[in-house]
């Protein structure tokens, strides 16, 4: 937008974060004795995928197996395995690529002729223009 002889522009820019390994929201799974285990968007079940949802799959708990040692790396990463909360089924919850390009919004930004500014100093400049302009 132009206000007078200055130039004000914002936006966002989109930040890629297609993953080939997020949770499928259509897998469910009945352990051997009849408790169903899905994934979890917001204490909901999970219907649809968005990047920026945290995902859950409260009916499982993580047990620690052990520990091993990744190459080049002298600390030990902890290893488990999921399963069942009532009845200790051994349970792997369902996971897929993306089919398409996924975006999240990423940080704003403001110009002033051009020149990045903080938020603050954008709306100042703005709303000086706009007085100067009445």
């Amino acid at each position: 937008m132009k206000i007078n002889d200055t130039e004000f522009a914002t936006g966002c820019d989109l930040i890629e974060v297609t993953s080939l390994h997020r949770p499928d929201t259509a897998w469910r799974f009945v352990d051997a004795k009849g408790h169903e285990h899905r994934w979890y968007a917001n204490g909901q079940p999970a219907a649809t995928y968005r990047p920026e949802t945290n995902f859950a799959t409260p009916t499982l708990v993580w047990i620690k197996d052990g520990e091993e040692y990744w190459e080049d790396d002298d600390e030990p990463h902890d290893v488990g395995h999921l399963e069942c909360r009532e009845c200790g089924a051994h349970v792997k919850p369902g996971y897929k690529p993306d089919d398409c390009t996924q975006h999240i919004p990423g940080l704003r930004w403001f110009r002033i002729n051009g020149e990045s500014v903080s938020k603050e100093e954008f709306e100042r400049r703005v709303e000086e223009e706009r007085v100067r302009w009445r």
